[in-house]
């Protein structure tokens, strides 16, 4: 056998080089992009529709609607949403505290808890009101927008949460 020529030793190290920063790039990517298990698992706070979100996929007079369903209901999600993360400061305080407090712990559950369930509710409020108010066109686009998630990718739950979820 021959030795391999100087320039076929270059582009065969370009290669593996370039093939390494691929592989890493893909791994990075993977890495923090959760799917599956990871997006069922996310908060339940995370999973609040987005306006903007929404607006994407409305037509021109369902938008419009939207944008007054958001004004009227701005003050209440805003009044709701932020003791949220007061509380969930408190939450990261009393996980941090020494020596740790499992009562403090429980009250800062009892306010996350509290302040989730306002926040649920200015949430459902915006939710009927809009559902109300668009056309039925903008309710099948608002239900598919929803079960795309976040970032516009469906994703199917677990055969056991697929038994128990209601009809």
């Amino acid at each position: 056998m021959s030795a391999m020529s100087r320039t076929y030793r270059y582009v065969l190290l370009l290669s593996l080089a370039l093939n390494l920063g691929l592989g890493a790039a893909l791994v990075a990517i993977h890495w923090h992009h959760p799917t599956g298990e990871s997006i069922a698992g996310e908060r339940r706070w995370a999973r609040i529709p987005n306006p903007r979100m929404l607006a994407g996929a409305l037509d021109e007079a369902d938008r419009k609607i939207l944008l007054q369903v958001v004004e009227t209901h701005r003050d209440q999600l805003g009044e709701r949403f932020r003791p949220l993360g007061g509380a969930r400061r408190e939450l990261a305080e009393a996980l941090r505290a020494e020596p740790f407090d499992p009562a403090a712990m429980q009250r800062a559950f009892d306010q996350m808890r509290e302040s989730e369930s306002g926040t649920a509710e200015a949430m459902h409020a915006f939710m009927l009101e809009l559902a109300t108010r668009v056309s039925p066109a903008g309710r099948q686009r608002i239900a598919d927008q929803l079960e795309r998630g976040r970032h516009g990718h469906g994703h199917e739950r677990d055969d056991e949460s697929k038994a128990r979820a209601p009809l």
